[in-house]
């Protein structure tokens, strides 16, 4: 014979079980339809494991398997319970943690709680600053960048103590994963006086996603309900936009590499009605301030 009976009746409870290999499997099977002694040896021990596997569990032993499998039903609903809460706390201490540090869920909400920070640029006195009446802030629009990562939110922001009102944008980034994603306000651009009558022009560049990449913005808000038009050049472009309901219209452009002044600068333009009469024109205005002179670019109603 070629295996050895020992051999044999050693793997044939694992034959039986199903856990030996293939080769083994074979081995006793071979061994066993040349030897009758294994044969019948084979035969019992199969009726034995298979009598053993279906006798009845003793009652201990079962209500001691049933306790065992509830209470690590238990401890796993536990653990999933715990990990859980944890998430949500975590989730939950950094949205507040964030929501502090003035980052929030729109675009719109933390250019606001920005412009609220920068509000006592307004005034040239500390004192007065501290006991300054909190500003109105009104929202005419937002626009995004083409990846939706940055954002200029236009306010009018009105100062009751001395009832002068600004056209002013606050610029915000989207937050990265451990801001959650909310908005963070990064910046505010001085903002222009809103005049009783005409057009207020404001607007800027600022860099985003560590300075890789540039979003600028222009923006006018009409007061003159005869404005139904506006046209611009910057950099050699002419650009045409038409205000909205509450006068407001806003146009992006990318600044690559890098913004520059004078190519962003708006020096030539035009507002008409509908009638294509020209109500106002961008001129150049020179001023005496401080003993400084200073020019600068504005719309002007026409004669």
């Amino acid at each position: 014979m070629k295996y050895d009976h020992e051999i044999i009746r050693d793997l044939m409870p694992l034959c039986i079980d199903g856990i030996a290999s293939e080769k083994s499997n074979a081995a006793v099977q071979e061994h066993i339809a040349e030897c009758p002694a294994c044969e019948k040896e084979w035969e019992q021990m199969k009726s034995t494991i298979n009598t053993s596997k279906n006798a009845p569990v003793p009652e201990e032993t079962a209500k001691f398997k049933e306790t065992a499998q509830r209470v690590r039903k238990r401890n796993r609903w536990i653990l999933l319970k715990v990990t859980l809460g944890t998430l949500v706390l975590a989730f939950i201490i950094g949205i507040i943690g964030n929501y502090i540090d003035g980052a929030r869920f729109t675009a719109r909400g933390a250019a606001k709680q920005c412009i609220m920070e920068h509000r006592y640029d307004h005034y040239e006195d500390p004192v007065q600053a501290k006991n300054a009446a909190k500003p109105k802030l009104t929202h005419i629009g937002t626009i995004k960048s083409s990846d939706g990562k940055t954002a200029g939110s236009y306010y009018l922001e009105h100062f009751p103590d001395d009832g002068e009102t600004l056209f002013i944008a606050g610029n915000t980034d989207r937050g990265d994963l451990l801001r959650l994603g909310m908005w963070i306000g990064c910046g505010t651009n001085g903002g222009c006086v809103v005049k009783d009558c005409g057009i207020s022009m404001t607007g800027g560049s600022f860099t985003y996603e560590n300075g890789s990449k540039w979003f600028g913005t222009k923006a006018f808000y009409v007061t003159d309900e005869n404005v139904e038009h506006i046209e611009f050049v910057m950099d050699g472009q002419t650009y045409e936009l038409v205000p909205d309901k509450n006068g407001f219209c806003v146009m992006s452009y990318d600044p690559s590499p890098e913004p520059v002044p004078d190519r962003i600068t708006v020096r030539e333009g035009k507002a008409t009605d509908g009638n294509g009469k020209v109500l106002y024109t961008i001129q150049e205005i020179t001023e005496n301030a401080d003993g400084y002179e200073y020019t600068y670019y504005d719309w002007v109603k026409a004669e």
